[in-house]
C-alpha cells in the first residue's frame, strides 16, 4: 500500500503505540472473545438452549453493525485525505468482509426437527475474529496518519512563521508576525497536548512534555531577545542572544515532529536517523545495571541463558555508562578511586563467574554471582551517594539570586571588570549544574526522570550562554530599557530552572527512597509561571476550620517528630552544647507551626507562618555548617560517612523549603496550597534533622568528643561563619560587638518583625528578609 503523499509511508507493523487505539478495540475484542470462548467449548445441540444462542447471534450482529458504522467513518475520513483514501478505503473492505463473516457464522439454523442450532466450528471463527481484529486495527492506525499530518502541518507554519520573525527589521513588522505565531503556537500546544497523553510509552511522552515546555519559555524570549536585537542591531551580543533563542525553539520544533512521527503509523524516509535521536542517551548507568544484574541471575537458572560475550559486553556498557562520574572535574579524586575500584571488582567477578560457569551447580558458583549482586547494589549506591552529594553541595554553596543580582549591577554601572569576574562565576555555577544534570541521568530510574534531567542538562547551556551574551548586550548599552528587560526576563527563568532542578533532585532522591509519589512534571500550561502572574503584595490570611483540617494530619506528624527531638536533644551531657541548643530551638519552632495548624499559639495569619518557616529555614542551615565540622572529629571513617550522607539531605530541603516559601500565593486556594506545603516540607527536614541528631549524639558518646564551643563566654562576643580562606584557619571565629555594630549598621531601618515569632539562636537581622 504506497502512499501518495511525500513523506509518508504507511507501515504494515500493526504495533499500537497510543492509548486512544487501544481504547477503542477493547469493546471488539471482549465481543469477539465472548464469541470464541462459546465455539471453544464442545456442546451439544441438546445442551446449548434456544436463549444461549439468540444471545449469541445478537453479539455478532451487533458486531457486524458496530464494523459497519466504524467502516463509513472510515470511508469518509479517506474521501477527505486523498493521500490515505487508497490504503482507508482497501482497509475498510476488509473490515467490513471480516464483519459479515461474524454475523455468518453466529448465524442460527434449523435441524432436521426444527430445533436451532448453529453449525460453524470454532476454527472458522478464530480465523473470522483474527482477520476483523487485523482489518479495524489498520484502519484506525491510517485515521491517526489523519491526527500525525494536522500536528505536522502546524508545526510547519510555525517554523515558516519564526523564520519570517527572524527576517524582519522593524518593530511594527515585529509585532505582527508575533501575533500570528502566538495563535499557532496555541494551536500547536493543544495539539501535542492531546497527543502526549495519548501516547504509551513514558519516554516518548516525556521527550514531547520537555519539547513543549522549551517552546513555552522561549515565546517570551523571542520576544524581550527580538526587541533588544531590533533596538541594538549592530550590537553582537544582542543578536547571538537572539540567535540562542531562536536556536533552541527549532531544536524543539524538531523533536516535536520526530516524537510525533515516531508515534504514529508513519516514518519519514531516513527511519535510521529518527531512531537515533530519540534513542540518544536512553540507556543510562542504571539501565544498563539492571540488564546485567538480570543477566546474572538467570544464570542461576541455566548457565547457558547469557553467553561470555553478552556478560563482557553488559559489564562494559556498565562501566561505560559510569565514565561520566570519573571524568567530572568536580567529582573528588577519593571519590573517583572508589569507582575505579567497582570497576576492577565488577571485571574481576565477572571473569571469576565465566571460569566456573560450566558448574552451576558448584558451591563456589552460586557464591560467585552472590558476591558480584552485592557488588553491584554497592557501586548503584555509591553512584547515588556521589550524585546527591554534588548536588547537595550545589544547592549549600551557590545562591543563584546574589549572581545575577551582580551580573544586573554590574551591566547597568558598566564595570566591565567585575561584571567579567561575575560572568566567570556564573558561567562556572551554570558547568557545575550541567555536569551535576548528566549525573543525574545515570541514576535516574525512571524514563519520566531521566528525560527531565537531559531537558535540565540542555537548557542550563542554552540559557546561560543567553544571560551571558544579554548582560554584555547591556553592558554596552547601560541605559537601553529593553536591553535590561531582556536580562531581567532570562534571569527569572534561571531562577525559575533552578527551582525546577530542586523539585528534580528531590524527586530522584524520593524513588531512590521507596518513598516517592505521582507527579505531574514538566505540564503545560503553568499558570503562574514563567512571567504570567504579576508580583503583587501577599495579603496576610488567616485559614478557615476546613482548611485547618485538611492540614492537621501533616501538622500532627510534625508534633510527633518534635516530641522524638525533644526527647533526643534531652540526653546530651552539656546543657550548652550548640548542636543541642539549635535543634531544640529548631523543635520548639516547628511545634509552633503546629499549634497554627490547630489555629492556636502566637501564629495568627499565613504571613507569620511563612516568617516563621523563614528562621526555620536559617537554623537549618546553621545546625548543618556545625554539624560537618563536628563530623571532622569523628575518628571512625565508617561513622563520619554516615554521618555526612545523613547530613547532605539537609542544605537540599532547606533549599527547596525556602523555594516553597518564595513561590507567589494569590487567592485563597493558592494560599492554602502553600501553607499545605510549607508544613509538609517543614516536616520532612524536621524529621531528617532528628535523625542526623541521634546520629550526632551516638557518635559523641562512642568516642567523647568534646564540643569546644559549649563553653560560657562572654557578652562581647558571639560566634559566625568565617571568609573563605586557604589558611588553615577554624570554620568558627569570634567577632567583638564593635565589628558585629558596624556590620548591621546598614539593615538597622528594617522594620522588626513581631515578638511572637521564634528566631534562630544569633540571629542576625541582615538575614531577616523575605
Amino acid at each position: 500500500m504506497a502512499s501518495a503523499n511525500k513523506g509518508f509511508s504507511f507501515q504494515k507493523s500493526l504495533e499500537i503505540k497510543t492509548k486512544s487505539i487501544e481504547t477503542t478495540l477493547v469493546p471488539l475484542v471482549t465481543q469477539i472473545s465472548t464469541l470464541v470462548n462459546f465455539k471453544d467449548k464442545p456442546r451439544c445441540s441438546s445442551t446449548t438452549n434456544e436463549k444461549t444462542l439468540n444471545a449469541i447471534n445478537r453479539v455478532g450482529e451487533a458486531v457486524h453493525m458496530a464494523v459497519e458504522r466504524f467502516v463509513s467513518v472510515g470511508e469518509s475520513i479517506g474521501n477527505e485525505n486523498p493521500e490515505i483514501k487508497s490504503d482507508l478505503i482497501d482497509t475498510c473492505r476488509e473490515a467490513r468482509i471480516a464483519g459479515e463473516a461474524i454475523k455468518r457464522i453466529t448465524c442460527i439454523e434449523s435441524d432436521i426437527l426444527g430445533k436451532p442450532i448453529c453449525i460453524t466450528d470454532r476454527q472458522s471463527m478464530v480465523q473470522a475474529a483474527r482477520g476483523l481484529l487485523t482489518a479495524v486495527t489498520r484502519v484506525l492506525l491510517l485515521a491517526d496518519i489523519v491526527i500525525v499530518k494536522q500536528i505536522i502541518s502546524v508545526k510547519k507554519k510555525v517554523m515558516s512563521t519564526l523564520n519570517r520573525l527572524e527576517g524582519v527589521t522593524s518593530f511594527s513588522e515585529f509585532v505582527k508576525l508575533f501575533g500570528i505565531y502566538g495563535t499557532q503556537m496555541i494551536d500547536l500546544a493543544h495539539l501535542t497536548g492531546d497527543r502526549q497523553n495519548d501516547l504509551k510509552d513514558e519516554r516518548r511522552r516525556s521527550q514531547l512534555s520537555a519539547s513543549r515546555t522549551i517552546l513555552e519559555k522561549s515565546t517570551m524570549l523571542i520576544l524581550t531577545s527580538s526587541k533588544a536585537y531590533l533596538r541594538h542591531n549592530e550590537c553582537l551580543h544582542a543578536r547571538k542572544c537572539r540567535d540562542l533563542v531562536y536556536s533552541q525553539v527549532r531544536r524543539a520544533l524538531d523533536m516535536v515532529q520526530l516524537i510525533v512521527y515516531d508515534s504514529g503509523s508513519t516514518t519519514l524516509n531516513n527511519t535510521s536517523t529518527l531512531t537515533l535521536l530519540l534513542a540518544k542517551n536512553e540507556i543510562n548507568f542504571i539501565k544498563s545495571l539492571r540488564q546485567f544484574e538480570y543477566a546474572i541471575e538467570m544464570l542461576n537458572v541455566s548457565s547457558t541463558s547469557t553467553t561470555k560475550e553478552q556478560l563482557e559486553q553488559l559489564c562494559n556498557t556498565t562501566i561505560d555508562n559510569s565514565q561520566d562520574f570519573t571524568d567530572s572535574i568536580y567529582i573528588s579524586i577519593e571519590q573517583r578511586e572508589k569507582v575505579l575500584e567497582y570497576h576492577k571488582k565488577l571485571q574481576d567477578q565477572l571473569a571469576e563467574i565465566i571460569k566456573l560457569i560450566s558448574d552451576k551447580q558448584n558451591d563456589a558458583f552460586l557464591s560467585a554471582i552472590q558476591t558480584i549482586q552485592q557488588v553491584a547494589r554497592e557501586f548503584r549506591q555509591q553512584l547515588e551517594q556521589m550524585a546527591m552529594f554534588r548536588a547537595s553541595e550545589f544547592f549549600r554553596t551557590h545562591d543563584e539570586s546574589v549572581l545575577l543580582n551582580e551580573l544586573k549591577t554590574y551591566s547597568l554601572t558598566n564595570r566591565i571588570d567585575l561584571l567579567q569576574d561575575s560572568i566567570d562565576q556564573f558561567r562556572e555555577q551554570a558547568d557545575i549544574a550541567i555536569e551535576l544534570s548528566k549525573l543525574l541521568r545515570h541514576i535516574s530510574s525512571c524514563d519520566q526522570l531521566q528525560v527531565s534531567s537531559e531537558y535540565h542538562d540542555m537548557v542550563f547551556q542554552n540559557l546561560s550562554n543567553m544571560i551571558i551574551s544579554s548582560s554584555e548586550s547591556l553592558a554596552a548599552h547601560s541605559n537601553s530599557r529593553v536591553a535590561k528587560e531582556n536580562l531581567d526576563v532570562l534571569c527569572r527563568f534561571w531562577e525559575q530552572q533552578i527551582n525546577d532542578f530542586s523539585i528534580l533532585v528531590k524527586e530522584i532522591q524520593d524513588v531512590m527512597e521507596g518513598r516517592r509519589e505521582k507527579t505531574v512534571y514538566l505540564s503545560l500550561p503553568r499558570p503562574g509561571k514563567h512571567g504570567t502572574t504579576p508580583k503583587v503584595g501577599f495579603k496576610p490570611t488567616k485559614l478557615d476550620a476546613e482548611e485547618q483540617a485538611k492540614v492537621a494530619k501533616a501538622g500532627l506528624e510534625m508534633k510527633l517528630i518534635t516530641s522524638e527531638m525533644d526527647a533526643e536533644a534531652e540526653k546530651w551531657d552539656e546543657p550548652q552544647n550548640e548542636i543541642a541548643k539549635r535543634a531544640k530551638n529548631m523543635s520548639s519552632m516547628a511545634f509552633s507551626m503546629y499549634l497554627f495548624t490547630r489555629g492556636e499559639g502566637t501564629l495568627r495569619t499565613t504571613q507569620d507562618l511563612f516568617t516563621q518557616a523563614y528562621y526555620f529555614v536559617e537554623e537549618g542551615t546553621r545546625l548543618s555548617t556545625i554539624v560537618r565540622e563536628f563530623a571532622t572529629q569523628i575518628p571512625n571513617k565508617t561513622s563520619r560517612q554516615e554521618i555526612l550522607i545523613q547530613l547532605e539531605q539537609i542544605p537540599l530541603m532547606c533549599h527547596q523549603l525556602k523555594l516553597k516559601l518564595k513561590t507567589p500565593a494569590l487567592g485563597k486556594s493558592s494560599t492554602f496550597s502553600k501553607v499545605d506545603a510549607v508544613i509538609c516540607e517543614t516536616r520532612d527536614l524536621m524529621h531528617a534533622i532528628t535523625r542526623l541528631c541521634t546520629m550526632v549524639f551516638i557518635c559523641q558518646s562512642k568516642y567523647n568528643i568534646i564540643d569546644s564551643r559549649s563553653a560560657p563566654t562572654t557578652n562581647n562576643t558571639i560566634y559566625s561563619r568565617a571568609p573563605l580562606s586557604t589558611s588553615k584557619r577554624p570554620l568558627l571565629y569570634r567577632t567583638t560587638s564593635t565589628e558585629r555594630d558596624d556590620r548591621l549598621e546598614t539593615t538597622s531601618e528594617r522594620p522588626l518583625r513581631s515578638s511572637s515569632l521564634q528566631r534562630p539562636a544569633c540571629y542576625l537581622p541582615a538575614l531577616d528578609r523575605i
